[in-house]
C-alpha cells in the first residue's frame, strides 16, 4: 500500500467517526427525544457490546443493554427537546482502535417531573471523550464520558419550545 493510499484510508477513517458522531448519535439521540424511535436500530449497531457510558452526575453504566436503556427510555423521559452540536473535534486512529473528543452545546428542555428533578430548560455545555473500536468495518462505541460542565438554566421563553415539523 502507498503513502498516498495509506493516507486517504486514514482520512476516510476520520470521515466515518465524525459522521457517526453527527449523524447516529447527535441526531439520532434528539431524533428520540422527540419521540421517533427509528434512530434505535443505528444507535444500537454502533454499540460495543461491553460498552461503558460515564455521565457526569449519573452512575457508570456498563454493557450494551445498560447504555440502551439510558438513551433509549431516561434520556427521552427527562427531556422534551435536544439540539446537540459538537464541535472541535480531535480523532486519532490506531488501526481498528480510536479516540475522538468533542466540545459540546446543547440546548435541551427538561420534562416536567423529570427523575433528575431538572425544570424547565437549560443550556448544556461540557465535552465528550470517546474510545471507538473497528468490528469487522464498522466503527462502534466502547466508551462514551460526557463531561457536563456547565448547565445553565434558561428563562421562561425557552419553556415551551418544540421541534418543528418542517422549516418551510
Amino acid at each position: 500500500m502507498s503513502d498516498l493510499t495509506a493516507r486517504l484510508e486514514h482520512f476516510e477513517q476520520i470521515a466515518a467517526i465524525r459522521c457517526l458522531k453527527h449523524l447516529v448519535y447527535c441526531d439520532g439521540i434528539d431524533r428520540l427525544v422527540a419521540g421517533d424511535t427509528s434512530a434505535r436500530a443505528a444507535l444500537s449497531a454502533h454499540l460495543s457490546a461491553d460498552v461503558v457510558a460515564d455521565w457526569t452526575g449519573r452512575e457508570l453504566m456498563t454493557g450494551k443493554a445498560t447504555v440502551e436503556a439510558f438513551f433509549f427510555e431516561q434520556v427521552p423521559a427527562t427531556l422534551s427537546f435536544s439540539q446537540h452540536r459538537v464541535l472541535n473535534e480531535v480523532i486519532d486512529i490506531d488501526g481498528d482502535v480510536a479516540t475522538a473528543s468533542w466540545y459540546l452545546d446543547c440546548p435541551a428542555v427538561f420534562r416536567p417531573g423529570n427523575v433528575r428533578n431538572i425544570e424547565g430548560s437549560a443550556l448544556l455545555l461540557g465535552r465528550y471523550q470517546e474510545e471507538l473500536v473497528r468490528d469487522n468495518g464498522v466503527w462502534k462505541w466502547r466508551r462514551i464520558t460526557a463531561l457536563l460542565d456547565v448547565m445553565q438554566m434558561l428563562g421562561h421563553d425557552w419553556q415551551a419550545v418544540g421541534r418543528r415539523a418542517g422549516n418551510r
